[in-house]
């Protein structure tokens, strides 16, 4: 089959979205089908492995320089502004299906022409819904969520229930490896101090904010316990704040946010994942990826991400989001217990090996595909 990808931030910045869609490609590719990438002009343009893939950008009009009358209209102009110029290349290429990622991006099979054989996909990951969408949804062909809890929210706003694609890992990149006392000692790492790692967008509903309270709680008064924060967002100037106010800066490190690739390198220097969301996570792939590097997690109980921890206690922890006494409890208990820390570790990278691979993935969505 041809197969389009089409959202115009896959070529702009990284995030778990963006990361799905290389990574689909990529597999897609490996499993004998002829695919395309379409994407705003911008700089990411990961390392392919030499795979015949097509990239297409095209020019959009940024969301921070739309008229500010909320985030969604920001972002559907966005969206908009890159189908003006996409859409006629899109349609010329003939391609049998196009994966849309986004509701903002409904309105592209009523654009299409008259006669077109193109079908389209939404594959979920996460909600997005704005006033109107339901109707643009009627020319959607098929259905895809990145997990249970991100089908039953479809479900629920759509009245059609998607197919379980799950999303997935590279198991060959994101692996367990030595840890670097070199790189760690750098970034100001005693070697007593237990790290505690979180890369991802510094947003609000990251719960960041959450993770450097619980540092201040009692629970780890004289445990040294230490956060690596890595990455950017709105959030981080405030998050900087927040730790100066609460007399914890010196046991906080903000890290600029690196290559997707150069991830697995700070994950080695960790001591645990801290993934303290407030918001509905869809599925969690940076929380997914520190697992399949032998990082015990502690993660949210919220949203799909207990699909990829597991409800158990035996692959990682779960925490009530936004209790910051709750995760300085969690926090303590692994800083506190290396045994522990090295069994979840190990149990967690042969969960997200064993369920969440991007060939199987690829599988599952063909298969929603096939059955349309």
């Amino acid at each position: 089959m041809k197969i389009a990808f089409v959202d115009v931030t896959t070529t702009v910045f990284f995030g778990g979205i963006q990361t799905a869609v290389w990574e689909l490609a990529r597999s897609l590719h490996d499993l004998g089908h002829e695919v395309t990438v379409y994407g705003g002009e911008g700089p990411v343009r990961p390392d392919l492995g030499g795979r015949a893939i097509t990239v297409r950008t095209f020019p959009f009009t940024p969301r921070e320089r739309v008229l500010d009358l909320g985030s969604r209209f920001r972002r559907i102009v966005e969206r908009w502004s890159f189908a003006r110029h996409a859409l006629p290349a899109l349609a010329a290429e003939g391609v049998d299906w196009v994966i849309l990622t986004k509701p903002f991006d409904f309105f592209w099979p009523w654009r299409m022409p008259k006669g077109s054989r193109t079908r389209f996909c939404f594959m979920s990951g996460g909600t997005d819904f704005f006033r109107g969408d339901r109707i643009l949804a009627r020319r959607l062909d098929a259905w895809a969520a990145c997990s249970h809890f991100n089908a039953w929210q479809v479900a629920h706003r759509y009245k059609t229930f998607p197919r379980v694609i799950y999303n997935g890992v590279d198991t060959d990149a994101f692996a367990p490896r030595p840890r670097p006392e070199a790189a760690r000692a750098r970034l100001g790492f005693a070697p007593e101090d237990v790290v505690f790692a979180f890369a991802g967008r510094m947003v609000g509903w990251k719960g960041l904010a959450v993770a450097l309270r619980a540092l201040a709680e009692p629970p780890l008064a004289g445990v040294p316990a230490r956060l690596l924060l890595i990455g950017d967002g709105d959030a981080r100037p405030g998050l900087e704040r927040l730790a100066a106010s609460l007399g914890v800066a010196e046991r906080v490190r903000f890290h600029a946010a690196v290559p997707h690739r150069e991830l697995p390198d700070l994950y080695a220097l960790a001591d645990a994942g801290v993934f303290p969301s407030i918001g509905d996570e869809a599925f969690g792939i940076t929380i997914a990826e520190a697992m399949a590097c032998g990082l015990p997690v502690i993660a949210s109980h919220i949203g799909g991400i207990p699909e990829v921890v597991g409800n158990e206690g035996n692959c990682g922890l779960l925490a009530a989001p936004g209790d910051p006494r709750a995760w300085a409890e969690a926090m303590a208990g692994l800083a506190q217990d290396p045994e522990r820390r090295r069994i979840l570790g190990a149990a967690g990278a042969e969960r997200i090996r064993r369920l969440y691979t991007w060939e199987a993935s690829a599988r599952r969505l063909l298969a929603t595909l096939e059955g349309a």
